[in-house]
């Protein structure tokens, strides 16, 4: 089966944005969308929670499109890192990362979020033919759009002190 791969970059803390994160926030933020997915992306209707052990948590989710209930395996590499594992083997990776200054030192005010994605092409769907176009049209957008989402809604737990 082949692999429809990209990532997508966004600074956590742009120019303006209030309240700025801390490393340790959006870590928090991310253990968080890991238990409670169906806050950070609008199109997951239900997050459950079927087994957590140490650092590894399984979860199974519901979507608004219809699909049947979705498992994951979701690992988590504190404090930079989460896995996400889907059933038919796609992968989505959520980075934590810290810029670095001109002197080649962490600047841990300037932080970035990125989400890699490893989507898995379903049986007869061949690069370039319109089904690649639409699948990768449609993956891009869910992706931007999660990333852009999960910032925001970071920004807003901790306004809101959940963070």
């Amino acid at each position: 089966m082949s692999s429809n791969n990209f990532s997508f970059t966004a600074p956590v803390n742009p120019p303006g944005a209030e309240p700025v994160l801390t490393r340790s926030q959006v870590w928090a933020g991310l253990q968080r969308k890991v238990r409670h997915a169906d806050e950070f992306v609008p199109m997951i209707l239900t997050c459950e929670v079927v087994s957590e052990e140490a650092n590894v948590v399984t979860r199974v989710i519901t979507i608004e499109n219809g699909q049947s209930p979705i498992r994951e395996v979701c690992t988590e590499y504190e404090p930079c890192r989460v896995e996400f594992v889907l059933e038919d083997g796609s992968k989505v990776h959520h980075l934590l990362g810290v810029g670095m200054s001109p002197d080649n030192t962490a600047i841990d005010e300037e932080l970035y979020l990125t989400y890699a994605f490893e989507w898995k092409v379903p049986q007869g769907v061949t690069k370039g033919t319109p089904q690649w176009n639409e699948m990768v049209a449609k993956h891009t957008k869910m992706s931007t759009g999660s990333l852009l989402n999960s910032l925001k809604v970071l920004r807003n737990m901790a306004k809101d002190g959940r963070i």
